[in-house]
């Protein structure tokens, strides 16, 4: 069970509209509410207009595109767009993991990219799998003295 590669869905900005939007009603709100309102109102509204919060959260690597992360056990990892771009990269051995979400390290030639993976998204097997896989902390057992280049 644990030699065939895992096929996941990598969540993109438009998975999280929704929250966002609200996440920046909730901003604008407190800076209203705050001792100072007009200064941090207009500091809020210029970094959510400058995209702060859209850069801070690392979406712009997959903007718009359909990414599928394929994991292997031995640790390496193949991000594949919807326009057949591939990337390599290995798992690295930070991520955090709930039972709706999953936030995995992938280290990539020229960067590190952390990449959101909703249960939703996924079936219940490869998501159960991925879960397995991180407690038994399966990447960092096979990974364990690799130099990345």
């Amino acid at each position: 069970m644990n030699s065939r590669p895992l096929s996941l869905s990598v969540a993109g900005k438009k998975d999280f509209d929704l929250p966002i939007r609200i996440l920046s009603l909730l901003v604008l709100y407190s800076a209203a509410l705050s001792p100072q309102p007009v200064l941090m109102t207009l500091f809020v509204l210029l970094l959510l207009g400058a995209g702060w919060l859209t850069s801070t959260l690392r979406y712009s690597n997959i903007c718009g595109r359909e990414v599928t992360l394929t994991l292997f056990p031995d640790g390496q990892a193949r991000l594949t767009s919807d326009d057949e771009t591939v990337v390599e990269g290995i798992v690295q051995g930070r991520f955090w993991c709930t039972q709706w979400l999953t936030v995995l390290s992938i280290a990539t030639q020229n960067k590190s990219q952390n990449l959101l993976l909703l249960s939703g998204q996924q079936t219940t097997g490869e998501y159960r799998r991925l879960i397995v896989w991180l407690k038994q902390d399966i990447f960092a057992i096979k990974t364990e003295g690799r130099v990345q280049s």
